[in-house]
Parts: structure tokens; C-alpha cells; sequence
């Protein structure tokens, strides 16, 4: 009896307290369609308005024209003052933290996947970590994929930021 007190006890103990997922997120972060996104959005406002619309900045931040930066294969172009959006690629991703460019005010990052093997790529979100206003990330794709595609790329994954995608074909 005594044997199988201790055996149960060491049992309890050596397990993990949290299961990890493949990617190394505690977390699987939930990716929707940028469409989808915005529609969730407006729905929670509808039950609660307020005088800021998440959904509104959302579509501002997405489909008008904001003061933004650009960087691409180690090069850095900076448009407009207080740029709130981080134009980039899956291959320049690697290098973000090395270089100087306006972190303060980015809302949003809208990262471009180009091809099939971009699908394989990680995205590691403890890159954006000195993006303090940092809530979106956009994956605008040039290939069809799912959001259950997308969301295997990210680790580190942060309850903070919001993750969404347009599959744009070139039509």
C-alpha cells in the first residue's frame, strides 16, 4: 500500500501542468479571415457599444491608407509620420530585431506569404516583443491555405495580438 502511495504521489508530480502543443504554444492561437474578423468584431459591439470601434480600426488599419513601414530583404522605408503599420515578408522576419525602424506606434503587421514554402516557415511572435501598441497580425497569402495552416506557424503565440488572413491570388 505504501509502494503504491508513493508511486501515485511521484505520478502527480511528474506531470506537466500544462500540455504544449506541437509548436511550442501553450495556446493554439485562433485565425479567422480578415472578413470573419471584422464581422466578430461588429457583432461584440453590437451587444456593447462604446464610442471606440475595434472593428472600425480594424478596417482602417486594413484597407485605408496609414502612415507605414515597409521592410524588405534588410531594407527599411519609412512613409508618413508615426508609421501604425509594419509591411513585411515571411523571409525579411528573421531580421526585424536587428534593425532600426519605428516600433512605438505599430498596430498592426501585415506579413506577405508568397509562395507554398512560405506556408512552412515560422512565425515567431516574441519578435514583436518592443512593439508595445502591437494587437494585429495580417497574413496576407498568394496561395490558397486554412487558418488551421496559419495558425501551426506561430509560436510563442500571445493572447494579445489577433491573427488573421486574405488568401489574394492575383485575380
Amino acid at each position: 500500500m505504501k509502494t503504491f502511495l508513493l508511486f501515485t504521489l511521484a505520478f502527480f508530480f511528474l506531470l506537466p501542468s500544462k500540455s504544449v502543443a506541437q509548436n511550442g504554444n501553450s495556446v493554439t492561437p485562433t485565425v479567422m479571415e480578415v472578413n470573419a474578423y471584422v464581422s466578430s468584431l461588429k457583432l461584440k459591439e453590437k451587444d456593447f457599444p462604446s464610442s471606440f470601434s475595434n472593428a472600425q480600426n480594424v478596417e482602417d488599419l486594413v484597407y485605408k491608407l496609414q502612415s507605414s513601414v515597409y521592410f524588405n530583404s534588410g531594407n527599411v522605408k519609412t512613409f508618413g509620420e508615426n508609421p501604425k503599420n509594419l509591411y513585411t515578408d515571411i523571409a525579411s522576419l528573421k531580421g526585424i530585431s536587428s534593425v532600426s525602424l519605428s516600433k512605438r506606434n505599430i498596430e498592426i503587421v501585415i506579413i506577405k506569404i508568397n509562395n507554398s514554402n512560405d506556408l512552412n516557415s515560422i512565425i515567431d511572435l516574441s519578435l514583436f516583443s518592443d512593439f508595445y501598441k502591437l494587437k494585429y497580425i495580417y497574413i496576407v497569402s498568394s496561395v490558397n491555405t486554412t487558418d488551421q495552416s496559419i495558425a501551426k506557424m506561430f509560436h510563442n503565440y500571445d493572447e494579445q495580438y489577433s491573427i488573421f488572413y486574405k488568401i489574394n491570388l492575383g485575380e
